[in-house]
């Protein structure tokens, strides 16, 4: 019976995974198996071959012109020079095997199938290197080019499973088994019996029937280099472990040893990429392995990053050429391996209650109990298939009978025991717990909750009761000083005895020990005895009370425990949260349970939306509404799912799921743009990993379909004695449906190319009035996708392509627009190919070729001359821009009164000109004379760029002026006749934002990101205006790459450019850069000093350093080269001389007589910074007010809030905080508003005093507009040092509401203990 179990083992390994057959380890250094994204490289393809689909045709590299020759290249390659078919190592002997065991056919003997030799690996030289380059240049040959998919199944691809293969053959499987389990009884026999060792080695070494099939010889190829396998260091693992044994020597023994010893240093040293080579080299030398050669071997495998699924296979292989090779394991050896495959199982435990969760979650959504992703189906197969605990379990078995007092970790012992009672293999658990217990290895505690847990699903209280038992007398005996329990698991252990008894159906027997538990505290001390309670109460009220009433359904009771019991915040939450997801993801047999819908209801409304964990909650509840078709409260909770920062590839089927959902519901626009939208964020967080690309285009399928079948149902509604139902639906067709589909089909591209047939679909009832009214960009687009699917497009949807493509052309030959290069010659390329199947085609592209060479009809009216020189003074800056447009304003007159009018570019700059004077109404009078001198031509190519000119130029007026939404308009007037705004212009749509967002950095990104997305070639301006916002929010990463983005791009950065790094550096304290910075722009050629970045590293050395010498010497550094002194230079200086030692009042008080002579008068700020010098750092609170008091009295200067900010501060920290009142009633009658800087001093002041109530009032004062996330802290704290949390957390989920940036609010989030 031991000996059938223990077979499990080598079925894993020739069953399912096929890596462990000594060939692939062959294979691992072939190029045809050699894994690009894994060093261990998977076997290759023939899985796909034998069960993957038809369709999901890849056509992203199609009708990318004529075949190149890297394609015919790449053909040859395939196969050898005289025609004859190249071996494909296992998929060959895969394709052997299967013609040798046609259904019916006779029974052959058995013959042993001869591999392709291969010749070892040769480290090239540089003169082969060189050639090899030469040669791909030549071929056009680009590494980064994907082949065409064909039909590759993504249900099978290497993201799911290293390698499916299945043998049809029942009969021959059950005696290949057989044989296995023959050489496992030799293998277990030697161990038990050491006279057969030798007999058992000699076996191994001659016998091809032992453990694995015989493969032929291979000959060893040369050690590779550490440097050479950077990308691939185990990729020749799989040929390291060959099937030809070595028989080492006597002689040689020693040699192996110094081997293993090698190795064994590099593990420890964990240089794991260096350990193959070594191994390899011993080989080569025709030694066997030493036991810490394989230790090392193991742990490379282990350690070095190969794709998760491939490491257990990878594993086992090492292990199964050990015991080949005839070398006994070690205990390091054995720990390693089982602790590997008790984490597997433990890993896929998990995953596999995951997937169940998330089918009933889909159940009803699609197809009845299956996953909404048919790949879903194929991995949770596979989960189900896994045997990792009974290999582990008998790999443990079996090392105890070579040495019965083997001894593993506590650790070792946990993870089987765990693994047991999670799969329900009590006897097993039973067994492994006994022999640690036995040899006394001090037990892990966290492994008694899953005993007891298994106990009670079994039914055995009795050993429930015994293991309780048994846990509470070491936790006693840990109590006394005795190490006999490792990581005490009070709460986990009462949860599990609970659980146990309601398992048992002894729920009330379990509520019986609940009470005993919290009774026994009563004993302990006072200060710790509330603790001990709610961390008690947390745990068995969610985890096993809760739990319990949710496995049985009973969802009302569930809740009541959730909002009835003394719960800690956080449990609370954690309860609701497993009320709401398993009573939203439960149905009935038909339809939801409207009990069920109430329950998951009242409970979401009851979470803390600041709950932690509230992104499954959302998930669940948007399945929930999906069912219901509850369009809008499934776009409220699609709304809340989008304000995750980062979205991973979990992600995927929901936003599947909700585009669907928006189809069918007749959103076309929302569903198919979210979906591209969502998939581009998705990438952009989780990475372009090939199972997120994948993915997605899996996703795409499903959503492609169901536009089809949306299309399908629409199109059969009319009356066909009229007019076809085709034609009724899509007059119909929405304009934004229509563009949303090009959209669609654009998120195809961007991800990893056209997919057939779900590009076909999304675009098969698009019809000729549709086309007519998108826009020139998804029009281009549009032909690009009709040409590239035309010749090869799939034939079910074959018929829509020609008309479609007819309704193109003409639409754009009506434009009277050309067509960009690359577009031109990709439909040129598919006339030529499919032209003489349809001619009428080929003759409309080629009439509309010959139409769109036109020339400017207003060419002879404009004054070129007269343009130049407005253009020239327009240009000249010298004498300001208001003269300059005067006289621009002056010649457009003289030139329209003689019925001639400006060149476009000339309307643009005067209206540019009018805009920075903000002369509203002229821009618009200037717009009006443009649109009369020279009226928009929609299908004339030179008044079209000539009016994106004009465009572009009111859409930077529009933006100046404030008007974002008029200047959307005539950004939308640029996009449909194919054109964009100029850099400067989305420059502008950066700086003034201000205002309009929380998250000013982020909104930056994306009108940077749209700029790039149009074509738009960047300028320094862009540039400047977008490291501008990002240093604003301290986002100084982001503002170093796109620094150097910009700089390698050739845009030299000016003097704003700098000082904006400069002070982002200083924001994030990181100084010695901002003065590497600092030198290097001062060393610029065509450096124009300029004050900011000297003000900058002032104000840093003054507020962060506390350094006078540094601000100082930055002072004397910016006379030295002239520059003029700001008014906020000034300030630094008096708050140097004022607040740093040594202080100098005298100084600081001269400085406002430095600007006096220099012509300027001091403004309300200096003046402010001497009040909080005085009162603040002096703490002389007399002088601060008797300045404050001169300065209002004498009217020098207008009372501002920062004189009252200052005054303010210098009162609060002399502790005279009562004494503000009476200031702020004179600041409300100067009609000085509350600030919220003034606010937070003043909710600081009376929080200190303990009077809430007025720091209350001070908080409501500013108004819900007016707060900053400063004020929403300052009131957090003064609510907090109260005692009042409930009021914090309103304040808290107020400025939640505000969408402010993660970085913004982690500090108040912090204060309440939500980080």
């Amino acid at each position: 019976m031991v000996l059938n179990k223990f077979a499990f083992l080598t079925r894993q390994g020739l069953g399912k995974t096929l890596t462990h057959v000594p060939q692939t380890f062959v294979a691992g250094t072939q190029s045809s198996y050699a894994s690009s994204s894994s060093p261990f490289a998977p076997l290759g393809n023939h899985g796909t071959g034998k069960f993957g689909k038809a369709g999901s045709a890849h056509l992203h590299t199609s009708f990318q012109g004529p075949p190149s020759p890297a394609v015919v290249y790449g053909k040859a390659a395939s196969g050898s020079g005289n025609g004859e078919k190249s071996d494909s190592g296992l998929a060959a002997y895969y394709d052997a095997w299967q013609k040798q065991h046609q259904p019916g056919a006779e029974e052959k003997e058995w013959k042993q199938f001869q591999f392709t030799k291969r010749i070892g690996w040769k480290t090239p030289t540089a003169a082969v290197l060189a050639g090899r380059a030469k040669e791909r240049e030549e071929l056009g040959l680009r590494s980064e080019a994907r082949l065409n998919h064909g039909s590759l199944n993504r249900a099978y691809s290497a993201s799911a499973v290293d390698d499916i293969k299945k043998s049809d053959d029942a009969k021959a499987e059950v005696e290949a088994l057989a044989k296995v389990d023959e050489a496992i009884a030799e293998e277990i026999s030697q161990f038990t019996n050491p006279a057969s060792t030798d007999n058992h080695v000699k076996t191994f070494l001659t016998s091809p029937e032992s453990v694995l099939p015989s493969t032929p010889k291979v000959r060893s190829a040369s050690p590779h280099s550490v440097q050479s396998r950077s990308t691939g260091e185990l990729s020749t693992v799989s040929w390291l472990l060959s099937n030809e044994t070595a028989t080492t020597p006597d002689h040689s023994v020693d040699d192996a040893a110094s081997f293993g010893e090698h190795i064994r240093k590099l593990s420890d040293a964990k240089r794991y990429a260096e350990i193959p080579p070594v191994f390899e080299s011993m080989l080569t030398k025709g030694l066997r392995p030493t036991i810490q050669a394989y230790n090392g071997l193991l742990s490379a495998v282990v350690h070095l990053p190969i794709a998760k699924h491939q490491v257990v296979p990878k594993a086992l292989d090492v292990y199964t050429d050990m015991l080949r090779r005839g070398v006994v394991p070690d205990t390091v050896f054995y720990t390693a391996l089982i602790q590997l495959l008790s984490h597997h199982a433990l890993d896929v435990a998990d995953t596999k209650q995951e997937m169940e969760k998330r089918r009933m979650r889909f159940n009803g959504l699609a197809e009845k109990g299956r996953f909404l992703f048919e790949s879903k189906e194929t991995e949770y197969d596979m989960l189900l298939e896994d045997d990792s605990l009974a290999n582990a379990v008998k790999i443990f078995e079996s090392s105890l009978l070579k040495k019965q007092d083997r001894l593993y970790s506590s650790e070792t012992y946990r993870l089987l025991v765990t693994a047991c009672a999670q799969y329900g293999k009590v006897d097993e658990m039973i067994r492994v717990y006994s022999h640690m217990e036995v040899h006394k290895v001090v037990p892990i505690a966290s492994m008694f909750p899953s005993m007891i847990e298994a106990f009670g699903i079994s039914g055995d209280l009795a050993s429930v009761v015994e293991c309780y038992n048994e846990y509470k007398a070491l936790a006693i005996s840990d109590d006394n000083g005795k190490l006999v329990v490792l990581g005490r698991k009070d709460n986990e252990v009462y949860t599990a005895v609970i659980k146990a008894y309601a398992s048992c159906d002894k729920l009330e027997a379990g509520k019986r020990f609940y009470d005993r538990i919290l009774g026994s505290y009563d004993l302990a001390a006072a200060e710790k005895r509330g603790e001990l309670l709610s961390a008690t109460r947390d745990s068995v009220l969610v985890h096993a009370f809760v739990q319990q009433r949710v496995d049985s359904r009973d969802f009302v009771q569930a809740l009541k425990i959730a909002e009835d019991q003394d719960l800690s915040s956080s449990a609370r939450n954690k309860a609701l949260a497993t009320v709401t997801i398993a009573a939203a993801d439960t149905i009935t047999a038909t339809a939801t349970d409207s009990d069920t819908v109430d329950i998951s209801t009242t409970a979401y409304r009851k979470m803390d939306p600041a709950y932690h964990a509230m992104k499954d909650v959302h998930l669940s509840m948007l399945a929930k509404y999906i069912r219901d078709q509850d369009v809008y409260n499934a776009k409220m909770t699609w709304f809340l799912l989008l304000q995750d920062p980062k979205l991973d590839e979990t992600f995927i089927e929901y936003t599947a799921l909700y585009s669907m959902f928006m189809l069918r519901m007749g959103e076309i626009a929302e569903g198919l743009i979210q979906a591209k939208e969502v998939f581009t964020r998705i990438r952009r967080s989780a990475g372009k990993h090939l199972r997120v690309l994948e993915a997605i285009d899996e996703a795409i399928e499903r959503i492609a379909h169901s536009i089809y079948h949306f299309d399908r149902v629409q199109a059969m509604v009319g009356d066909p004695s009229t007019e076809s139902s085709t034609s009724i639906y899509l007059r119909s067709t929405s304009t934004s449906a229509a563009s949303a589909r090009v959209a669609f089909i654009r998120a195809m591209k961007e991800n990893r190319g056209l997919v057939s047939p779900a590009a076909e679909q999304t675009i098969a009832y698009l019809g000729a009035e549709e086309i007519a009214r998108l826009s020139w960009q998804d029009l281009k687009f549009l032909l690009q996708i009709q040409a590239e699917i035309l010749p090869r497009g799939h034939p079910a949807y074959s018929s829509f392509h020609p008309e479609r493509f007819r309704s193109i052309v003409a639409t754009m030959a009506n434009s009277r627009t050309p067509v960009d290069q690359h577009t031109s010659d990709l439909v040129d390329y598919v006339i030529a190919q499919v032209g003489h199947h349809h001619p009428s085609i080929e003759a409309q592209w080629r009439d509309f070729q010959r139409s769109v060479h036109v020339l400017d009809p207003y060419a002879e009216t404009t004054d070129f001359p007269g343009s130049t020189m407005i253009a020239s003074e327009l240009d000249d800056h010298r004498y300001g821009t208001a003269a300059a447009l005067g006289q621009a304003l002056s010649q457009l007159s003289n030139m329209r009164d003689t019925g001639r009018h400006p060149s476009y570019i000339v309307y643009s700059k005067i209206i540019t000109a009018a805009a920075k004077e903000g002369r509203e109404e002229l821009v618009h009078q200037l717009l009006g004379f443009a649109e009369k001198d020279t009226p928009f031509l929609p299908y004339n190519q030179p008044v079209r760029d000539g009016w994106s000119f004009i465009y572009d130029a009111m859409v930077g007026a529009c933006l100046t002026f404030g008007n974002r939404t008029l200047a959307g308009q005539y950004h939308e007037k640029l996009r449909s006749m194919g054109a964009s705004p100029t850099a400067n212009t989305y420059g502008l749509y950066i700086t003034t934002m201000k205002g309009s967002t929380n998250d000013e950095a982020s909104d930056a990104l994306k009108i940077f990101k749209q700029a790039q997305n149009e074509g738009v070639e960047p300028t320094s301006f862009l540039y400047n205006a977008l490291i501008g916002k990002l240093a604003k929010a301290r986002r100084i990463n982001d503002c170093l790459y796109h620094f150097s983005e910009m700089r390698s791009l050739g845009i030299r950065p000016t003097s704003v450019t700098y000082g904006t790094i400069v002070n982002a550096l200083c924001r994030v304290s990181d100084w010695r850069q901002a003065e590497e910075f600092f030198e290097e722009m001062e060393s610029m050629p065509n450096y124009k000093p300029k004050a900011a970045p000297y003000n900058c590293l002032m104000q840093f050395f003054l507020e962060t350093k506390r350094d006078s010498q540094k601000v100082l010497a930055y002072y004397e550094r910016m006379q030295s080269t002239n520059i003029q002194p700001t008014m906020h230079t000034y300030k630094l200086l008096i708050q140097t001389y004022a607040t740093l030692e040594p202080i100098n009042l005298s100084a600081a008080e001269g400085v406002l007589e430095t600007i006096r002579a220099s012509g300027q008068k001091p403004e309300a700020n200096h003046y402010a910074s001497l009040i909080k010098a005085k009162g603040c750092a002096l703490h002389d609170m007399a002088g601060a007010r008797r300045i404050f008091d001169d300065v209002l009295a004498k009217c020098e200067v207008r009372p501002e809030a920062c004189l009252y900010q200052a005054l303010f501060e210098s009162m609060v920290a002399n502790h005279n905080v009562s004494g503000t009142e009476p200031v702020l009633q004179g600041m409300a009658s100067n009609r000085i508003p509350m600030t919220p800087y003034i606010a937070n001093t003043l909710i600081r002041g009376w929080a200190t005093q303990g009077d809430i109530s007025k720091a209350h009032s001070i908080y409501d004062r500013v108004g819900r507009e007016g707060r900053e996330p400063t004020t929403y802290e300052a009131m957090t704290r003064a609510f907090l040092s109260a005692g009042l949390r409930s009021r914090a957390m309103d304040v808290f989920q107020e400025m939640m509401s505000k969408n402010y940036p993660p970085a913004v609010s982690a500090k108040s989030a912090e204060l309440l203990g939500l980080k």
